[in-house]
């Protein structure tokens, strides 16, 4: 009789309409939106930013779970996007490199700045792919190259990392002399 009771009792809820989910919240929902509007613009970081704040403000909404789905999907998508940039800037580096190891073979010595390689040995100036200018350095010893990724300053990381060839060779830290 118990179970009977039970049945019609969770019968008459369900039919109800009440439902035993929770409310969406308004605020997720809405932060949703902005993420997503971040993300169409093309601004990944902040929209990674604000699908992190979801996923940890409210997890168990829909919201919190597509939001989940969507931070790892892009993160993907943007290390992908760094490490293309990271290659892209090497590749940049080798090349004005190159440029002034031909320089040395035809003058015999190495270019006093970038100058004496345009447009005979690179077209113009090379810079990464932020538009930061490559920067090549004569030394008593050689040159160095250098690349400082995209703040444009000496360490970093990720769209940060600097690259260096000195006298023909990759260094993680040049020898400036």
């Amino acid at each position: 009789m118990k179970r009977f009771v039970l049945f019609i009792a969770l019968t008459i809820f369900m039919l109800s309409g009440v439902s035993c989910e929770k409310k969406e919240p308004p605020k997720a929902a809405l932060m949703l939106k902005k993420a997503d509007y971040f993300y169409e613009k093309g601004e990944l970081r902040k929209a990674l930013f604000i699908y992190k704040q979801i996923m940890d403000a409210y997890p168990e909404s829909k919201s919190g779970k597509i939001a989940a789905e969507n931070y790892v999907r892009y993160s993907q998508m943007l290390q992908s996007e760094i490490e293309a940039n990271k290659k892209i800037n090497f590749d940049r580096t080798k090349r004005l490199a190159r440029a002034v190891e031909l320089y040395y073979r035809d003058h015999r010595k190495y270019p006093k700045s970038i100058d004496d390689l345009v447009p005979k040995y690179i077209p113009k100036r090379i810079v990464d792919v932020w538009g930061n200018p490559l920067v090549y350095k004569k030394t008593k010893t050689g040159y160095i190259v250098a690349c400082f990724g995209k703040d444009g300053i000496i360490g970093g990381t990720d769209e940060d990392t600097d690259f260096f060839i000195q006298n023909g060779e990759v260094v993680t830290t040049p020898d400036i002399k």
